[in-house]
């Protein structure tokens, strides 16, 4: 039997309104580059959800919605409705802020968002930008028991067009029942997270059950992950430790307190000037 990566911890999250977040500003260390993973979800909506301005910088975050639609509106000018299946990056710099809306499908409304820190020095402190991508622009590898789209990295001889800041791999995986799916990431991107969306898998003996994430001990082996029963929708998340300082403020993260004074100034002239 061939070795593959083991589960670290089990999440569960902590849930607030639409929001359940699983990764803690004092984790960061844990899980760098890693740091934020989010799930939004509502039933039974008659209108759409609006959610608060945020602020974020030193941080590139990932927004992918599954079900409704995801407007985003941002200080770079970025103004976006994304459907479902669509992707948004934005690379927070030196400071943005934005709000978004959520439309729902059929009463239902549903959306991740992936958060990895940025390389110390120039990107860090880069202005803010963004990129949008369609859902039929990200490839779709399909095999005998699983279907795979990459929406950042590569997978199997197949890249995502996303041009990322660090070296990451963001997959979104369907898997058959008894279905056996497994993958080497880059042997760079020790650090990676298993979130179980829907179904139940098995991940080197360890069971992960419907809405938990299962943190992997850090290591370059192969990733292997079995269904029994069910089958499962799964993402994957691998990317490589950034070597450098973390200072965190909420949905902030930079390598120095200079580096988080300045962003934070940027965001407080930004929240001033939209009023």
């Amino acid at each position: 039997m061939r070795k593959t990566r083991t589960v670290q911890k089990i999440r569960f999250g902590t849930k607030r309104g639409l929001q359940t977040t699983f990764i803690k500003p004092s984790e960061l260390e844990e899980l760098n580059p890693f740091v934020q993973w989010d799930h939004f979800t509502a039933k039974a909506l008659l209108h759409a959800e609006r959610l608060d301005y945020q602020s974020h910088s030193g941080i590139d975050a990932v927004s992918y919605p599954v079900i409704g639609k995801l407007s985003h509106h941002d200080s770079t000018g970025n103004h976006v409705t994304l459907a479902s299946g669509d992707v948004h990056i934005m690379t927070s710099g030196d400071g943005v802020i934005h709000k978004d809306i959520m439309t729902p499908q059929n009463g239902l409304v549903e959306s991740f968002s992936l958060g990895t820190v940025l390389p110390a020095g120039k990107v860090e402190m880069s202005p803010a930008r963004c990129i949008n991508l369609h859902s039929q622009q990200m490839p779709l590898i399909e095999e005998h028991d699983s279907t795979t789209k990459i929406i950042i990295g590569q997978y199997k001889g197949a890249a995502s067009p996303v041009k990322y800041s660090i070296p990451m791999t963001f997959l979104d995986i369907m898997i058959a029942p008894y279905g056996c799916w497994s993958f080497a990431p880059d042997p760079v991107q020790l650090t990676g997270f298993i979130y179980l969306r829907s179904g139940s898998v098995y991940i080197s003996g360890s069971q992960l059950h419907r809405l938990q994430m299962a943190t992997l001990v850090p290591s370059a082996l192969p990733i292997e992950i079995r269904t029994s029963k069910l089958g499962a929708r799964i993402f994957i998340a691998t990317g490589k430790p950034q070597q450098q300082p973390l200072f965190s403020n909420q949905y902030s993260v930079h390598s120095s307190p200079q580096n988080m004074t300045k962003a934070t100034q940027n965001i407080d002239h930004l929240l001033t000037s939209r009023k």
